[in-house]
């Protein structure tokens, strides 16, 4: 019996040096490192170079437009400007809004649209030569009403692409809420489909304002204030705020707003171009010397300065230049252009 036992105690000492022989191992038996057999690769990420996005400026604000909108032709609107077509619509839109007298002591616009869309456009009224003169600079389709027996002549003699409601075109209508000859209406979209019925829309113009990259401040007289007296009630002026650095339209007076949305009309430029006039016929009609040269006021952010404009020719464009010959800049965004007779009053304030 003890040798039995004994026996027992040996077998079971034999298997456990047996099973720690399997599982220890020496360090040459050692697998190698899977570190060593598979290592780690870091990759150095691909930077992919940024998209930048070309900007694309309006020539007539320097604001940015979407690309599509690159290359558009101006479109020039004869607007009414009589009391009975007070407020008018579609003013707040456009990029360049010039104001010129026509007979009787009363006074026009001539609103220019690149890319803006407002859905009404007007009043809208007859031709004058002169404006057709700032039409050409731009080589803006002309859109009105009928006009001045020269205006029409001129129109087909200089081959101005002009869009003449008395001949029938489609892109006008007629309002219910006002008395003719005050309710004639255009929008840019019915204007552009016929442009482009007419094979018009693709014309080439290279006329654009110069505009600064950063806010201009001009060396000049601080101007918070400027009325413009055209006589016979039309006293057209600007007051300035401060903080939005915009100059708002009033006129003979009274806060100028758009007819359908009440917003008030503001610029952030101004321009005034001094001019001579004459009555040339018997109707009081006026021929004005916007071919030439001239003085007016460069005024922006609150401040003034001299300007002298000239014009080649009646097609050519009209160059603005400081004092000793610089050309101006403007600061981005909208310009109102008065052009001034000689009979016309200007008062500034600071």
């Amino acid at each position: 019996m003890r040798k039995h036992t004994i026996f027992i105690i040996v077998l079971c000492f034999i298997l456990s040096l047996s099973g720690c022989s399997k599982g220890a191992k020496t360090n040459e038996e050692l697998p190698a490192s899977s570190d060593n057999l598979n290592p780690i690769v870091v990759e150095t990420p691909i930077q992919e170079t940024p998209v930048v996005k070309e900007l694309f400026l309006c020539p007539l604000t320097g604001l940015p437009i979407a690309e599509e909108e690159v290359g558009l032709r101006p479109v020039a609107v004869m607007m009414d400007n009589m009391a009975s077509a007070r407020p008018q619509s579609g003013l707040m839109n456009a990029d360049i809004v010039y104001e010129m007298p026509a007979e009787g002591g009363i006074t026009r616009y001539l609103a220019i649209y690149h890319h803006q869309n407002p859905d009404k456009i007007g009043p809208v009224r007859s031709a004058r030569s002169y404006f057709i003169d700032k039409a050409m600079e731009f080589n803006a389709v002309f859109v009105h009403c009928g006009g001045s027996p020269e205006a029409l002549k001129d129109i087909t003699t200089l081959k101005v692409d002009s869009l003449n409601e008395l001949n029938g075109e489609k892109n006008f209508w007629r309002s219910n809420d006002r008395k003719a000859p005050h309710n004639l209406y255009t929008n840019t979209k019915l204007t552009r489909e016929v442009m482009d019925f007419k094979k018009w829309s693709n014309e080439k113009w290279s006329y654009g304002l110069d505009f600064s990259d950063s806010i201009l401040d001009l060396d000049g007289k601080t101007t918070k204030s400027l009325v413009i007296d055209y006589k016979h009630n039309y006293k057209a002026g600007y007051n300035y705020d401060e903080k939005q650095k915009l100059y708002f339209r009033t006129i003979n007076g009274v806060r100028l707003k758009d007819k359908d949305t009440n917003t008030e009309i503001s610029t952030v430029n101004i321009i005034v171009e001094k001019v001579n006039s004459k009555i040339v016929d018997s109707v009081g009609r006026l021929d004005l010397s916007n071919v030439g040269t001239g003085k007016g006021y460069l005024i922006t952010n609150g401040k003034l300065i001299e300007i002298k404009w000239s014009k080649k020719s009646r097609q050519g464009k009209t160059e603005y230049t400081d004092l000793k010959g610089n050309p101006i800049q403007l600061n981005k965004g909208n310009t109102w252009i008065q052009v001034v007779p000689n009979y016309a009053t200007i008062e500034i304030k600071e």
